[in-house]
């Protein structure tokens, strides 16, 4: 699992010192998901259930990447919030969750929604752990389907045709959260444009994407060169990104429309770390 992953992990085990309720199905995930991770993952829920070693790991992201626990919770809120709308308000009956890692955002919605068929897509490996820990928790429903694929090597298009789980003509929604700034530019443009045209129903997109900066370079405007290291070292760079400038131009080019790019200031609920463009676009259905 990539390093990142466990960092994402780990903030959803952190201790809520104030909340003495019984432990979220979030929690009970990543505490599972940690556990089966090797060294690594034991090593980080070692840290995050031990006081000084929460304060080891403030220490060091505050001096790498400030306020990136508490971003990885800004985007998950605002996702999680427009993806309930849009089931409940908008019809949404399909969730293509692309590079779904081990979020337990799909599990849940599976549960919430009966009706809603969700699809997850990622590597052998995450997909054999984190199929493991749903059915340890109970927690594997009937119209939740985890899809064990390498989008580096294998069409999308080709991948969903031979899923019977998945229907061109249901109205779906493509959430692709963290994954496109590991992409290059032309396979992040295949995998949009294979999307829309398979689809005979309406197609809905929340994604996040690096903002570029002055100098061209995707990244966290609060990046430091422990963070490049890291990255580099965990062979986890970013490797394409986009201005908000650009952001809708960019979506016309491969079929989508701009609905909202989420601003990072907001009264009260500001992104803590902010440089990860988080959009919503959509397309509406042509004849193929």
């Amino acid at each position: 699992m990539s390093n990142t992953g466990l960092l994402i992990c780990a903030s959803q085990c952190w201790p809520d010192e104030t909340n003495t309720a019984a432990a979220s199905f979030d929690q009970l995930l990543a505490n599972q998901i940690l556990q089966r991770n090797g060294w690594r993952g034991r090593l980080l829920l070692a840290l995050v259930y031990w006081r000084w070693g929460r304060a080891l790991l403030r220490g060091v992201l505050q001096c790498s990447l400030p306020g990136i626990l508490s971003h990885y919770q800004w985007r998950k809120q605002h996702i999680a919030a427009r993806l309930r709308r849009q089931i409940a308000q908008h019809g949404v009956r399909q969730l293509l969750i692309i590079g779904a890692g081990f979020d337990a955002l799909g599990a849940k919605f599976s549960s919430e929604f009966s009706h809603l068929q969700v699809i997850e897509i990622d590597r052998p490996a995450t997909m054999d752990i984190k199929q493991k820990v749903l059915q340890q928790l109970n927690a594997l429903q009937p119209n939740l389907c985890l899809k064990a694929a390498d989008l580096a090597c294998c069409s999308v298009a080709e991948l969903l045709a031979e899923e019977p789980a998945f229907s061109t003509s249901r109205s779906t929604l493509v959430l692709a959260e963290g994954v496109l700034m590991y992409l290059t530019q032309p396979a992040i443009n295949t995998l949009l444009l294979q999307l829309r045209q398979i689809m005979d129903a309406p197609l809905q997109l929340v994604a996040t994407q690096m903002q570029l900066n002055l100098q061209g370079k995707p990244r966290f405007i609060q990046q430091s060169w422990l963070t490049d290291l890291a990255l580099a070292i965990s062979s986890e760079p970013f490797v394409s990104g986009v201005s908000p400038q650009g952001l809708a131009s960019w979506l016309a080019s491969v079929g989508f429309t701009l609905q909202q790019l989420v601003a990072a200031a907001q009264p009260g609920n500001t992104d803590p770390c902010p440089g990860e463009l988080l959009f919503y676009a959509n397309v509406e259905p042509t004849d193929n």
